[in-house]
């Protein structure tokens, strides 16, 4: 009885042990099947990024219109001919003596008529009038 025992027992002990060994290469066979989706996962989200950045790429080589890129150049030399333009002007403007007398005569030599109002208050807003 005692030996009919062991005998049972190692019997169920082989019998669970293959048990959980054939488990436990089940497992290590769906680690193994995850690493290899894992890494085909990586390799799609990589094939896509190039795929899209490819469209994008074709998709403005296939939008570029060469009289485009003139009129864009065309606005771009009138956009730096404005901004030199500006910035002469305003050399022109800080080179000019700006005293308040020389104001006054300006004005007074460009109209005859009275200053307004407004004008009387931003001069004496700036401090140029008492």
């Amino acid at each position: 009885t005692a030996d009919a025992s062991v005998a049972r027992y190692t019997a169920d002990y082989s019998t669970q042990k293959a048990m959980a060994e054939k488990l436990q290469a089940q497992v290590d066979g769906l680690e193994q099947q995850i690493k290899t989706f894992e890494n085909e996962l990586v390799t799609l989200k990589a094939r896509s990024k190039t795929a899209d950045s490819m469209k994008k790429i074709n998709k403005q080589l296939a939008g570029v219109d060469p009289s485009g890129t003139l009129a864009m150049l065309e606005r771009m030399k009138q956009k730096v001919n404005e901004d030199e333009a500006t910035a002469q002007a305003y050399g022109e403007i800080a080179g000019r003596p700006s005293s308040t007398d020389e104001v006054d005569k300006l004005l007074a030599s460009s109209s005859t008529s009275e200053p307004s109002e407004d004008l009387l208050a931003l001069k004496k807003k700036m401090g140029l009038i008492q």
